[in-house]
């Protein structure tokens, strides 16, 4: 872009020049205006490029930021998992507990509910 500008600038001085219609002056002024608009074009091709890559920047900060937010969701997704099966663990733990409490206690009232046990003597009948 900044040569075809810069040719174009000095073949339009050229031309103008050569025909006679302008002097040497105003083709120095073409001149300088054509250095003006090349580094202007620069200029402008510069800031492009910047800010090209400051979007390149935040486009990779975002994609980081949404593979951060999908891996906090499976984290919560299996701490979720992690405390339902704890809580079914607690249940059933609570249940076995209950269970053993009942069975202590009818052990304990057919216990209560036997006649004491005699021991015999050695070659005595009951």
């Amino acid at each position: 872009m900044r040569r075809f500008i810069a040719i174009n600038s000095l073949l339009l001085a050229a031309g103008v020049f050569a025909s006679g219609c302008a002097t040497t002056e105003e083709v120095a002024r073409v001149n300088a205006t054509s250095a003006q608009a090349t580094t202007i074009t620069e200029s402008a091709q510069s800031a492009a490029q910047a800010a090209a890559q400051k979007a390149d920047q935040a486009n990779q900060t975002a994609q980081n930021a949404a593979t951060a937010a999908r891996n906090a969701q499976q984290t919560a997704q299996q701490a979720q998992q992690t405390a339902q099966a704890a809580q079914a663990t607690a249940q059933t733990a609570s249940q076995t507990a209950q269970n053993a409490n009942a069975t202590a206690q009818a052990a304990q009232a057919a216990a209560q509910q036997r006649p004491p046990t005699t021991r015999l003597a050695r070659g005595e009948r009951g």
